[in-house]
């Protein structure tokens, strides 16, 4: 994030409840919190601390933006961006369809490990997407933490400026859709206990595409969508699910 920080701007901390739209130096997350009042600017880093939440999924004002790179750690929830149909806004009137859209914005890494539940949608990365473990287990059970909505995963409508990894995870249900990546994408050992699970199709990788391990496979499942493009080489399972 270009731009001289704002002198008002200090490190904050966020224990649970609305995050006050304003600028912020850094951004620690231990309880859980939304971006639900207005725009939210941090100049450096967003930390998601274990068992926290940040649910930045709200339309019509609200955005994220972050300068640094976001952390999510043990156990903890990320919920980033909304858009109308496949993602509908937390406060949309409409939540058939929704009209509102909120981008999430970072432009470090999007950093995660063994986070309970990562769902990103309508959402800039510049740097590297990490996603290693986690994912709530091999189950579809109801989370507390996700207000009865059992563990998952997904990056839809995003694009990562550098790579994007997404690997070793456990749970109810993973997807990969419609994403842009800069560099190249691995997306190894995940398995879902959906057996619709590990849907990866419609996305553009500028690098080479790995997939392998994965249990499903990689596959398009029911969501009606298009090859995808890689101008590298697309290997192991996502070599059937690209287009030459």
């Amino acid at each position: 994030m270009k731009g001289i920080i704002h002198r008002s701007a200090k490190a904050a901390t966020c224990a649970g409840g609305s995050i006050a739209p304003g600028k912020y130096l850094s951004l620690t997350i231990t309880g859980f919190c939304t971006v639900d009042q207005g725009p939210v600017k941090v100049w450096h880093s967003v930390f998601v601390a274990p068992n926290a939440g940040l649910i930045a999924a709200f339309g019509d004002g609200p955005q994220l933006a972050v300068g640094g790179s976001l952390y999510v750690e043990r156990n903890a929830v990320l919920v980033l961006g909304c858009e109308p149909e496949a993602f509908t806004c937390i406060n949309d009137p409409d939540q058939a369809v929704g009209t509102f859209s909120s981008k999430g914005t970072v432009y470090g890494n999007l950093s995660a490990s063994n986070a309970l539940a990562v769902i990103v949608h309508n959402a800039h990365i510049g740097g590297n997407l990490r996603v290693h473990q986690g994912g709530g287990g091999y189950n579809c059970n109801p989370q507390a933490a996700l207000f009865g909505s059992p563990a998952y995963a997904t990056f839809e409508d995003t694009s990562v400026g550098g790579n994007a990894t997404v690997n070793d995870m456990q749970t109810c249900w993973l997807g990969f859709f419609r994403t842009t990546v800069g560099g190249w994408t691995k997306y190894q050992n995940n398995s879902t206990f959906s057996p619709d699970g590990n849907e990866v199709d419609t996305n553009v990788v500028q690098g080479n595409f790995a997939c392998s391990g994965n249990n499903p496979a990689a596959q398009v499942g029911d969501s009606s969508g298009f090859p995808n493009i890689a101008f590298g080489k697309a290997t192991g399972e996502c070599a059937s699910l690209t287009g030459p």
